[in-house]
């Protein structure tokens, strides 16, 4: 891939979407015919709807990002297409998806990276170039296919017939959640366990004083060890990469998963906070860390370079030896 330099090239962004259906009247959801609940005991309702893959080619430089290529098919070719981002620099963390079946922010690819060949026989709808940059022609388009150009690769666009094309990069939603729309997982239940572990310094309460009975402002100052230790999980930025890497996890029911564990680790590491036991027994539960498989299938993807897979570890040997 590093041969292309800034030449521009062709690729195909396929993506999985989604549209819901309008939610059922109350009448129909009281039927004695419904299911009650998930075999995780889950009450949560999964939306139902219409599910569909669309296939995007477009123009773009080999180092432009896959978030690049969405946002000029969004802005470009087709409005309705769904997905979450923010900061576009991997430091928020709302941009996170299954690229290729690995869950990955779209900010942080590149799509020399994730490209790849397809077969052309897969039964999937061609998208075929609108025109000829070149001779301003127009070719047979099948309805509904659609082509777009990153505002990257627009300044030093080359004749279609010249572009070489890079591959294939499949996009679906991120696993272990429920889908919203196209891209959009539904994070609520990730945030709802995350709260449920408290995730705040808790301290005694007790204003510390000096021998002249002022306020100690040195109370909280901490060792460069002390720092060490829950420096690295406070760079967490919530993105549910490593929920969706989690074959436990499916929405926080019968896992709590791991973003919420790593949360209650960096409290548990700190040493200035003093509700060590109870966050100990508030992990202790079937549904805790006694839930976690040890897969540490966490680890590979985390965007900050926290070893999720050994976190918790350290969790479990922690909950054990108390």
């Amino acid at each position: 891939m590093g041969g292309l330099g800034s030449a521009t090239v062709t690729i195909t962004i396929r993506v999985n979407r989604f549209a819901p259906r309008p939610e059922r009247s109350e009448h129909h959801a009281d039927s004695r015919f419904r299911k009650a609940s998930s075999p995780f005991g889950s009450t949560r309702k999964r939306p139902r709807g219409r599910q569909w893959r669309q296939e995007y080619t477009l123009r773009a430089h080999p180092h432009d990002t896959v978030l690049d290529c969405l946002l000029a098919i969004k802005r470009t070719l087709d409005p309705t297409l769904a997905f979450r981002y923010s900061c576009a620099h991997g430091m928020c963390g709302s941009d996170a998806v299954a690229v290729n079946g690995t869950p990955t922010l779209l900010c942080t690819a590149k799509i020399c990276d994730y490209a790849r060949q397809d077969s052309l026989d897969d039964g999937f709808r061609r998208t075929l170039p609108t025109a000829d940059p070149a001779s301003g022609t127009r070719s047979p388009i099948k309805p509904g296919s659609t082509t777009a150009m990153s505002p990257a690769a627009a300044a030093s666009a080359a004749p279609a017939s010249s572009t070489p094309h890079l591959g294939v990069i499949e996009l679906a939603p991120l696993p272990g959640f429920a889908v919203q729309r196209d891209l959009i997982a539904d994070i609520d239940p990730m945030l709802e366990q995350i709260k449920r572990l408290q995730p705040y310094l808790q301290a005694d309460g007790v204003l510390a004083t000096t021998h002249d009975g002022k306020a100690d402002v040195l109370e909280y100052l901490q060792k460069p060890e002390q720092l060490a230790k829950y420096e690295l999980l406070s760079n967490c930025i919530v993105c549910g990469l490593c929920e969706g890497s989690c074959p436990v996890f499916a929405g926080g029911e019968a896992f709590i998963g791991p973003a919420a564990l790593v949360v209650a680790s960096r409290f548990i590491n700190d040493s200035r906070d003093d509700a060590t036991q109870p966050r100990l027994d508030a992990i202790d539960t079937a549904d805790g860390i006694a839930a976690c498989q040890s897969v540490r299938a966490c680890s590979r993807p985390c965007p900050r370079g926290i070893d999720v897979g050994e976190e918790m570890w350290q969790l479990t040997t922690a909950v054990r030896e108390r």
